[in-house]
Formats: structure tokens, C-alpha cells, sequence
């Protein structure tokens, strides 16, 4: 399966760039980029994968443009305004699912509390996702570069290629506006979201990182 950005998807990222918004706003689920009359979102939501179990799922990053002003609510947070974007990245990721396995405690634990934070954060409910974080056992998910050795020797049936949502250059650092290892939400600790080239290595290894 694929969900990779089309060619509206990608002309919202050259706008980004050429055009930098006036405010950058995130609330764990999305990101928000501020032009005052309009904005632009990357959103994290599911969709199909190919796996073996029914219940797995391709966490991509949804680009959309919104043609009204963006009210922060009291969840967002300001991540930067007045800043010249120098680069945008496309993150395509390589996901695929290997064979069952029982799940440790600590893995059913984390699963859990995930689906908790994910029902709080959207306010719907969720009762396949419920179900599955209980269950003791699935399939690994496993996320790699989409022209590692890996991604080759994965079974195609059980393989996705998807994009994440944008990385972002400015002032010489990085903001990570993509979901990673297909977890739900984007993850920010400590109020950082800009990071040096040196603390993001692992992750140029892992991601396709497609310059528009």
C-alpha cells in the first residue's frame, strides 16, 4: 500500500517554503502553519495497512490547506513565529509486519497508555483501538528507510510506504513535523522541537528525506 503525497500535497510543502507562515503552532496530534487568512495542518491519522492482522494500522502524516484563520485551542503550543524557512523534507518511511509474538508487560502497558492518551487527545471514541491495545500478543511493526536492505528483503504483501508529514529546516536546526516508527501523535519532550543534525542521525538513517 501506498500513502504518499500527490502533487497537491507537494505544492503545499513549496509554498511552506517559499512562503514561510507567520506562526507555527502544535498540539501532539497536528501541526498548524499560521498565515493569518488561512493555514496549512499536518495531521496524524490511521489508515489501512497491508499486514497480516486486520487491526494493524499506517499512521501518516494528512497535509490539507484550510481556506480560514487558525485559532489556537488551549492545547496548542507556539513553536516559532517570524522565521525564514532554509529547507522542507518530505519523510516517506518503509513500514512492514513480521510474524506473531506475545507482547512483554511492559510493551502491553505501553500500548495501553497510548490508547489513552490517543482517546483524551481526539475525544472520540475508539473501541476496535481499545481492543487491540489490550490483546497480549500481534505482529511487529517495523519502520526503515525505504531503500535499506530491509525494506528489499520485506515480504511485499505486508508492506507500506508512507508518507509521515515534513521536516523542517530553520536556523540551522530541525522541527520534526512527522509521525515516527508509525506511533500516533507527534512527540515533543521538554517543549524541544527544533533539533541539531548530530542528535538526528539515527533518524536520516531510518527515513527517505525528499527535499521539494
Amino acid at each position: 500500500m501506498e500513502y504518499t503525497y500527490k502533487d497537491k500535497e507537494i505544492g503545499f510543502a513549496r509554498h511552506i517554503k517559499d512562503n514561510p507562515p507567520h506562526k507555527i503552532w502544535w498540539d501532539f496530534i497536528s501541526y498548524f502553519f499560521d498565515y493569518g487568512e488561512f493555514y496549512y495542518q499536518i495531521e496524524c491519522t490511521s489508515e489501512i495497512a497491508d499486514t497480516q492482522n486486520e487491526a494493524d494500522e499506517a499512521i501518516v502524516g494528512k497535509f490539507t490547506r484550510h481556506p480560514e484563520p487558525y485559532f489556537p485551542d488551549q492545547n496548542a503550543k507556539l513553536v516559532c513565529q517570524g522565521k525564514k524557512i532554509e529547507a522542507v523534507y518530505i519523510a516517506r518511511a518503509f513500514l512492514h509486519f513480521t510474524t506473531n509474538r506475545e507482547y512483554s508487560r511492559l510493551e502491553r502497558f505501553f500500548n495501553r497508555s497510548i490508547q489513552q492518551v490517543k482517546n483524551i487527545v481526539t475525544g472520540k471514541k475508539d473501541p476496535i483501538g481499545d481492543i487491540v491495545s489490550q490483546t497480549l500478543g500481534g505482529y511487529e511493526e517495523i519502520t526503515c528507510h525505504p531503500k535499506s536492505e530491509e525494506a528489499k528483503n520485506a515480504n511485499p504483501v505486508y508492506s507500506n510506504l508512507i508518507d509521515c508529514g515534513l521536516l523542517i529546516q530553520i536556523d540551522g536546526k530541525f522541527l520534526k513535523a512527522f509521525a515516527e516508527g508509525n506511533g500516533f501523535g507527534f512527540h515533543i519532550w521538554n517543549d524541544k522541537y527544533f533539533h541539531d543534525y548530530e542528535e538526528l542521525k539515527d533518524t536520516f538513517e531510518e527515513y527517505e528525506f525528499i527535499e521539494v
